[in-house]
């Protein structure tokens, strides 16, 4: 059962002057449960046992380690050592999306939907753009996999190549994101998975937030007794499915 938190179709205030969407990927545009994370983080151990020769303890361990550093394996392992090329490493963990990934016909609706509202917006300004710590490469891919159409962010599609040194949750990240597309944070609303990711989002960048609660939540906040009532003071909205939006926030899509 999906619920929105401090919002409801009668206090959209935070819906203002917001005219541009950032979707996160992983974990958004299909559900991290589904066994393509899981492929994702047992493909970044084998590439530790296959290229730097370390044992499954130990690449369990790095992989660990590293991921909880940055939030991106990536820019972990490179902090811990280890000399890791982008885009060997990137090609080679995220194999597997064609296996586990296909459409969601809600999922596929409510982004058309969105798309539209951007398109008519006001201001005639609105954009909706792609940000995810992998690489663009491998985002696309994803994209086909999921039968979600490329033009739906023809805004911009950003990830580690275009991000370099920097990753979600570092506030540089989401700011080299709109300046690139000429808009300012608060003009956002950030669609996360991640409570990290979009609590830099709303309380440093003031963007507006929509969270997906789903298994990335239950990893983050595992073992806090408070973890609801600290993301309901985060997010805007809370869904377990981006496809669960419009009956949840009917305002979102009409401002």
């Amino acid at each position: 059962s999906s619920s929105s938190s401090s919002s409801s179709s009668s206090s959209s205030w935070w819906l203002e002057k917001k005219t541009t969407l950032v979707f996160d990927l992983d974990g958004v545009l299909y559900p991290a449960s589904n066994g393509y994370l899981e492929k994702v983080r047992n493909n970044q151990r084998n590439y530790l046992i296959e290229k730097h020769g370390v044992s499954e303890e130990e690449a369990r361990k790095i992989r660990k380690e590293a991921f909880a550093k940055h939030n991106q394996t990536l820019k972990g392992l490179r902090s811990l050592g280890f000399d890791v090329d982008h885009d060997e490493f990137t090609e080679y963990v995220r194999k597997g999306m064609y296996e586990y990934l296909s459409r969601d016909e809600r999922v596929n609706e409510t982004l058309e939907r969105l798309k539209k509202r951007c398109a008519a917006s006001a201001s005639k300004k609105g954009k909706m753009v792609l940000m995810t710590n992998t690489a663009e490469k491998q985002a696309r891919k994803c994209l086909d996999a999921l039968e979600i159409d490329e033009k739906l962010f023809e805004d911009g599609i950003f990830g580690s190549s275009f991000m370099g040194d920097c990753a979600k949750p570092m506030p540089e990240a989401f700011e080299m994101v709109c300046r690139d597309i000429g808009v300012s944070p608060k003009e956002c609303i950030m669609f996360e998975d991640s409570f990290k990711n979009l609590k830099t989002c709303v309380s440093v960048l003031g963007m507006g937030g929509v969270f997906v609660a789903g298994e990335t939540l239950e990893m983050e906040l595992s073992g806090k007794t408070d973890a609801r009532t600290e993301l309901d003071s985060v997010a805007n909205v809370v869904v377990e499915s981006i496809g669960d939006l419009f009956e949840v926030c009917p305002d979102m899509f009409d401002f």
